[in-house]
C-alpha cells in the first residue's frame, strides 16, 4: 500500500550479522573478552604451533567468537624450570626457556573451556592462563557517577530538556 507512510522495523543487528556469517556459526550474546597467555616448548616447531593457533582460532569463530589478535611474545627464560607431561624425542621432560603466546579473544565461557581443553591435550603447551581481559573502553561508562566527560553529556542533555 503506498499510501501508508509507516515503514517496515528494520531487522535486529544480530540478525543481520547471522546472514553474514556462515550457516554453521551461533552468534552467542554473553561474550567475554579474554586473554588466553600459553607458553609453548622452546622446541616446539612453527608450523605445529600454527596449526594449534589456527584449531583455536576456528573452534572460537564457529561458535560465534572473535579473534582480536593473536601476539607471538617470543622466547623468554622460564621463571623455574617447567615439567612437559611426556618427554620429547631427545628425552628432555624439564625446560628452562620457552615461547609465550598471547591470544585475546571474545567468546562464551564455554568455548573458553573448549579452547582450554584443546591447549591442555597439546603436548607442545607447558601452561595456560585464561584471563578476562580489559580494555580501555570498559573504563569510560562503567562509573557514570566519577566519569567528568559522561556527566558533562548528562548535564547538557537535562539542560536541552528544559
Amino acid at each position: 500500500n503506498l499510501s501508508n507512510n509507516t515503514t517496515p522495523n528494520p531487522p535486529s543487528y544480530s540478525r543481520k550479522l547471522s546472514t553474514l556469517l556462515s550457516p554453521f556459526t551461533t552468534i552467542n550474546h554473553n561474550m567475554v573478552f579474554y586473554e588466553c597467555l600459553m607458553t609453548a616448548k622452546n622446541t616446539a616447531h612453527y608450523n605445529s604451533l600454527t596449526a594449534l593457533m589456527k584449531e583455536i582460532s576456528l573452534k572460537i569463530v564457529n561458535n560465534g567468537g572473535i579473534v582480536r589478535s593473536i601476539q607471538n611474545q617470543g622466547v623468554r627464560q622460564l621463571p623455574h624450570r617447567f615439567k612437559a607431561k611426556y618427554a620429547d624425542r631427545d628425552g628432555n621432560r624439564y625446560y628452562e626457556k620457552g615461547r609465550f603466546i598471547s591470544v585475546f579473544y571474545d567468546a562464551s565461557p564455554s568455548v573458553m573451556r573448549q579452547v582450554e581443553g584443546i591447549l591442555n591435550l597439546d603436548e607442545q603447551i607447558l601452561r595456560n592462563t585464561h584471563l578476562k581481559a580489559r580494555n580501555k573502553f570498559m573504563d569510560v561508562n562503567a562509573r557514570e557517577n566519577k566519569n567528568p566527560y559522561v556527566q558533562e553529556i548528562i548535564r547538557e542533555e537535562e539542560s536541552m530538556k528544559k
